[in-house]
């Protein structure tokens, strides 16, 4: 789910008895209010009042006076922001938050309240909280890259309140990330059924048409979204990809594969089609395999001209491929495959399988220096100038280079074997950090190979 959704959640985590303030809230509004305790989760600032745990937008929050010693036992407090100061989103990273021991526990007390519910209103009340607590662990699952966990608390949270906006467009957004556009489709399509009017859904089914090569639909809902949504400039510049996406590639052909579909100039690129459809093809068996990942959606291929290439991409002339969910190739009218053709689309094919194996993000160096390996590029060329590097201590892998990238996933997987590089691209796609993810994939730290890769260079130069 992107960052722009800031939506305010109500969290009624079971009942509060009275107790004196530990803070007070003050409004935008030129409200205020007395809490026992609060804390921030996201865009949200959660508070405990006589009636549960309510979640105000921080948008809303003008200040927090925070005077009381603490907040009671069992719940932690982040500082607050001085009174004189507006708030500004706080850093994710730095904040104060509930473990996740500490949500199952609140979950798990407001399961048994609802059991003990006597009243209709009751009972909505405390769904619209368990639902909150269940989105709120699902993102913690997210974060860690445990996507099919994630998804799980995601629907607990809808079982609960079908219409629950956050918990909808969150698990379309996650489908969609790991790979599954047809569920995705499905969850927005609900949702849309509810309420065909909502932008966050608009514009999550608008991603859904963009990547099924819809582009006048993803078009039109991204319009839509956007009417709705009239400042969010990050809808807007991805408003003006697509119209650029379509202004180049108005009136295509397409020729569908066994896991392709490409999408080409008819009047001019019908050979040039068919031949990339053979290379990549040819490709498939040989990269699944190395990379142990067999997508089931067909990947799409868009072939440019240089020129159209370039100003669709927004690149410079040094690039000669890209993998934005869609592999584009500047291969517009080729009559015949050269082995520079045949190695940017094999590349840009290790980008694609890639983004299909590992949901969360990778390190560029990884992406890059895997892609190269099997375009394949042979490391040992850039190995001499990396080893005068290294000897002069100006080796490492920040900044990125290419020829660094290549050089270090060769050593890793030479030295030690594909499987554990492999392991490395798993834990690092959810969510581990690089030195963990190294030990565990290795059984060394990652400064530690760097080190013994600046070693290794010197070997066979």
């Amino acid at each position: 789910m992107t960052g722009r959704t800031a939506i305010a959640l109500l969290a009624l985590a079971g009942a509060a008895g009275a107790a004196s303030p530990a803070a007070v809230l003050h409004l935008k509004s030129g409200g205020a209010v007395a809490v026992s305790s609060y804390w921030i989760e996201g865009d949200t600032v959660f508070y405990e009042g006589p009636g549960g745990v309510v979640g105000l937008p921080r948008s809303e929050v003008a200040r927090i006076d925070d005077d009381a010693p603490g907040p009671p036992p069992g719940r932690r407090s982040p500082a607050a922001p001085r009174p004189e100061a507006r708030p500004s989103p706080p850093d994710r990273g730095s904040q104060d938050r509930w473990s996740d021991e500490e949500l199952e526990q609140a979950i798990a007390r407001l399961e048994e309240e609802r059991r003990r519910a006597g009243i209709a209103e009751q009972r909505r009340r405390i769904d619209e909280g368990l639902a909150n607590l269940h989105v709120l662990l699902a993102r913690r699952h997210a974060e860690r890259g445990e996507l099919d966990a994630a998804e799980d608390e995601y629907e607990r949270a809808l079982g609960l309140l079908p219409r629950h906006r956050v918990a909808r467009v969150e698990l379309g957004w996650l489908e969609l990330r790991a790979g599954r556009s047809r569920r995705a489709e499905a969850v927005v399509e609900t949702g849309l059924a509810a309420d065909p009017d909502d932008p966050w859904l608009l514009e999550l089914r608008g991603e859904i048409l963009y990547r099924a090569n819809r582009l006048e639909d993803a078009l039109e809902d991204l319009r839509a979204a956007l009417r709705k949504r009239p400042g969010d400039a990050g809808l807007r510049a991805r408003l003006e990809k697509v119209r650029r996406d379509l202004s180049a590639e108005r009136g295509y052909r397409r020729t569908l594969s066994r896991h392709f579909e490409v999408r080409y100039d008819g009047d001019r690129d019908d050979a040039a089609g068919e031949l990339l459809v053979e290379v990549l093809e040819d490709a498939w068996d040989e990269l699944t395999r190395e990379l142990e990942v067999y997508p089931t959606e067909p990947i799409t291929v868009i072939l440019y001209t240089s020129r159209q290439f370039h100003e669709t991409t927004g690149t410079g002339r040094e690039v000669a491929g890209l993998y934005d969910g869609k592999i584009r190739l500047p291969a517009g009218g080729i009559e015949r495959v050269t082995p520079a053709v045949r190695r940017v689309a094999r590349h840009e094919l290790v980008h694609a399988l890639l983004r299909a194996k590992a949901a969360g993000p990778l390190p560029r160096w990884l992406h890059e220096g895997l892609a190269q390996l099997l375009e394949p590029r042979d490391p040992d060329t850039v190995r001499p100038a990396l080893a005068r590097a290294a000897s002069e201590g100006r080796l490492d892998l920040e900044p990125f280079s290419y020829p660094a990238s290549l050089s270090f996933v060769a050593f890793l997987d030479s030295r030690y074997s594909r499987t554990r590089l492999l392991w490395l691209v798993e834990r690092l796609a959810r969510g581990q950090p690089e030195d963990d993810a190294f030990l565990g994939a290795f059984g060394a730290g990652r400064e530690e190979l760097v080190d013994e890769w600046r070693r290794w260079l010197p070997e066979r130069s």
